[in-house]
């Protein structure tokens, strides 16, 4: 079975909270809160001229309208009170208590040993009204004293928040401007498309609905989640692939320019042993010219001689 909270914190626009809660361990006890959340009356803040005794009688049962009184970061929210908006007032649901201002407890099967816990807050033992709290942490010394009946399945990050409202004094009050207050409620999920809450509270078919329903809803979620983490790993990987190609392509150029200049210096090279070989040749073909010049003359001046 599930229950919601449109929650404002400070005037801002309301965000949903839903419980789980925990029927086949406490009957008697959901049953008060379902009562209440599921009540149609819109709890007004009394007037500083309204005494408490009137606006006691007069106050309906309802979580609509209701604030969160007392917060302590760390610990937990508190809320529940219809009648003074302060913790000290409030009652149980007379339609599932006969009439009765308070209502024993009913056992303490469920350990405040997280975040969370939705339970019932009271005024010592076997005086369960209205008030709740959702706690903040692990508070196991809770356990055996206050009756816990369900748990938050969504919208845990808007109680902390709420939890770090501006207080004043050692109560923790929040301040006039801090506020956070329960602008609707009701059975269900608060989704649009969630029709539980017309549904009868111990109809078990309602219940396996909603629970299908917020399955599905969290499947819908983590395939979204693992679609856009697929689509980020293909855009790296793509981008991974492109940088490769870059860097293949500007190692390919490197390659390509460094094979042009050893071929352009095997060309130079080429071209210097040629040339070198030209001027050897050349300077040998003047040298030879030349000695063979001046045996020509010896040879000349030589016959001369004889002639004479």
């Amino acid at each position: 079975m599930f229950c919601y909270f449109q929650i404002s914190i400070a005037g801002a626009p309301p965000q949903t909270v839903v419980f789980q809660l925990h029927s086949d361990k406490c009957p008697k006890t959901c049953d008060n809160f379902i009562a209440l959340c599921q009540s149609t009356a819109t709890a007004k803040r009394p007037s500083s001229s309204t005494s408490a005794t009137s606006s006691s009688a007069t106050a309906q049962p309802t979580y609509r309208g209701t604030e969160f009184h007392r917060i302590l970061p760390g610990f937990m929210i508190q809320g529940g009170d219809f009648t003074n908006f302060d913790g000290t007032g409030g009652h149980a649901a007379p339609t599932t208590n006969n009439g009765a201002q308070t209502f024993p407890d009913e056992n303490f099967h469920t350990s405040h040993d997280k975040e969370g816990i939705l339970s019932m807050a009271n005024r010592g033992k076997h005086t369960n009204g209205s008030q709740f709290f959702i706690t903040l942490g692990k508070t196991l010394h809770l356990d055996g004293k206050h009756v816990a009946f369900g748990h938050v399945v969504r919208g845990m990050e808007v109680v902390r928040e709420a939890s770090q409202v501006e207080t004043e004094g050692n109560n923790g009050r929040p301040t006039m401007l801090q506020r956070v207050v329960i602008v609707d409620c009701g059975l269900g999920t608060g989704d649009i498309d969630d029709d539980s809450d017309h549904s009868s509270s111990g109809s078990s078919s309602s219940s396996s609905s909603e629970s299908s329903s917020l399955e599905d809803r969290k499947r819908k979620r983590s395939s979204k989640k693992k679609h856009k983490r697929r689509r980020k790993d293909d855009y790296r990987q793509k981008g991974e692939t492109s940088s490769n190609k870059k860097k293949k392509q500007s190692r390919d150029r490197s390659r390509s320019h460094s094979k042009h200049r050893k071929r352009h210096d095997k060309d130079d090279d080429s071209r210097d042993r040629k040339h070198r070989k030209r001027r050897k040749d050349e300077s040998h073909r003047r040298e030879y010219s030349s000695s063979s010049s001046e045996d020509d003359h010896r040879r000349h001046q030589h016959s001369s001689k004889k002639r004479h």
